[in-house]
């Protein structure tokens, strides 16, 4: 009977051992699981970075296109500012030129009127003249008044077409200099519109190029927070799952300190009986030669046998009750 049980406690003993030893290998599990989770943890921050690294750029191209467009604006407003300073200037010279033209006008009409007035005084002292001639029969030899009138309206012709090709000839220099001023101020204001225009199409352009910056920033920063929160999301997973883990592998280690304990226990029995089977065997064997001790070993050794199996039973007692608290305290 003590051959059996401590066959049977060495067979329990067998058992735990083999169960104690199993969870190295779940363990090994788990640590694999925790290194593949690291890993996509890590590529996940890798995509972070990457994307971060490529808003820098955009957002430097972004700084520099506000700048031009700034510049731009600033030449815009400059050229405008001297529009509006030359145009008092140029509608000066317009006035000036339209009363020049009207003066001009003014002036040949008058002279028109006067060449006309003289013309008709002439001829009307020269019909004078030729009445008086006809009409006057004298003796004596008079002076030829028609040549001398001739001469005197050839002459007063002479001064009147050269003061006037004078004047004609100084109303039109300043004419010619009022034009070309006016002609000036009109190229500068022609100019200062191309500039304008100029400056319209590039701040035109630039604002188009900030536009489509502005956008590319945009979905690169909406790309950046898509990925942030999915790598957000992805890390607590894996923290969550490396928590469980963690617990998992916590509860399994107190599992195997429970097993430990259990093993160590039944290992002391198995000792104590191994050491209290001894001892007897050496009593019984002693007593062999004696047949009227036979009997009180028999007896002894019944004793030994009921002391055993209640020692075998209390221990295993023990263990089971250990393992329900243990079940009941993790539930």
């Amino acid at each position: 009977d003590l051959e059996q049980q401590n066959a049977s406690a060495q067979c329990e003993l067998d058992a735990l051992r083999s169960r104690c030893y199993k969870p190295s290998n779940l363990r090994a599990l788990y640590e694999e699981q925790l290194k593949e989770l690291r890993r996509e943890a890590e590529q996940a921050k890798l995509q972070r970075d990457l994307a971060v690294a490529a808003k820098v750029p955009v957002v430097n191209q972004l700084s520099a296109v506000k700048k031009r467009y700034e510049d731009a604006v600033e030449a815009r407003k400059k050229a405008e500012e001297d529009i509006e300073a030359l145009r008092p200037d140029v509608d000066a010279a317009t006035a000036g030129r339209i009363s020049l033209e009207k003066q001009l006008e003014t002036l040949e009409a008058e002279i028109s009127f006067l060449q006309r007035v003289h013309g008709e005084e002439i001829e009307e002292l020269m019909k004078q003249i030729y009445n008086m001639s006809t009409s006057c029969d004298l003796a004596f030899s008079i002076p030829d008044f028609a040549a001398a009138l001739r001469d005197i309206q050839m002459e007063y012709e002479a001064i009147a077409a050269k003061n006037l090709q004078e004047m004609d000839e100084w109303y039109k220099s300043k004419f010619v200099d009022y034009s070309q001023a006016s002609t000036k101020h009109v190229e500068n204001v022609r100019h200062y519109r191309g500039d304008m225009s100029n400056c319209k199409r590039n701040i035109k352009s630039k604002e188009m190029e900030l536009n489509s910056l502005k956008n590319r920033n945009a979905i690169l920063e909406s790309q950046v927070k898509e990925t942030q929160e999915k790598n957000k999301k992805e890390i607590e997973e894996l923290q969550e799952k490396i928590n469980k883990l963690e617990e998992d592998l916590k509860t399994l280690k107190h599992k195997i300190a429970l097993h430990l304990r259990e093993y160590q226990d039944l290992l002391s029995v198995k000792m104590a009986l191994d050491i209290e089977i001894a001892t007897y065997r050496k009593l019984i064997e002693g007593e062999d030669s004696r047949l009227g001790t036979s009997v009180s070993g028999l007896h002894i050794l019944s004793n030994l046998s009921e002391t055993l199996q209640v020692s075998t039973t209390q221990t295993f007692s023990k263990s089971v009750e250990r393992k329900e608290s243990t079940t009941v305290v993790k539930s």
